[in-house]
C-alpha cells in the first residue's frame, strides 16, 4: 500500500486508514503488507504484520504530497509480487498519478482525486 503521509492527511484519517487496512487483512488472513509513506519523497517500510500497522506503525513524512515514488518504487521492487494490487490511500490533495497494475484508491468521504481514477474507489469510515 502507499500511505499518502503528507501534512493535509490529519491524524484521525491516517488511524482510520491503518485502521481498516489492519481489519480486511486480518479478514482475508493476509499475514503482512508491503507498506510505503509519501510525502514529498517515499519512504520503504517494508513487510508490516497485520497487527503491526494496526497498533505500532511509526508514520513518516508530514510535508508535501507526492505519491507517484512510492508507486513506482512498488513497480519495480523485485521483492513485490508482479500481480499484487497497490492500494493508495490519500485525501486526494496529490499530483497525478499512473498505476500500471490493478490498484484501488481509500479516500476520506467528501475527498475527490484531481483526476479520474483508473481504480475502484472505496471511502473510509468516518469514526
Amino acid at each position: 500500500m502507499v500511505l499518502d503521509t503528507s501534512g493535509s492527511m490529519d491524524r484521525g484519517t491516517l488511524a482510520r486508514a491503518l485502521g481498516a487496512i489492519a481489519s480486511y487483512s486480518a479478514s482475508r488472513d493476509v499475514p503482512a503488507a508491503r507498506v510505503v509513506f509519501c510525502d514529498a519523497v517515499a519512504y520503504d517500510a517494508g513487510y508490516m504484520a497485520t497487527e503491526e500497522i494496526a497498533s505500532s506503525v511509526k508514520v513518516r513524512g508530514r510535508g508535501g504530497t507526492v505519491l507517484q515514488p512510492g508507486i513506482d518504487l512498488l513497480e519495480r521492487s523485485r521483492d513485490f509480487p508482479s500481480d499484487a494490487p497497490i492500494l493508495i490511500i490519500t485525501d486526494g490533495e496529490c499530483d497525478c498519478v499512473v498505476v500500471k497494475r490493478e490498484h484501488a484508491f481509500l479516500l476520506p468521504r467528501g475527498a475527490t482525486l484531481p483526476f479520474r481514477a483508473r481504480g475502484p474507489l472505496f471511502r473510509i469510515a468516518q469514526g
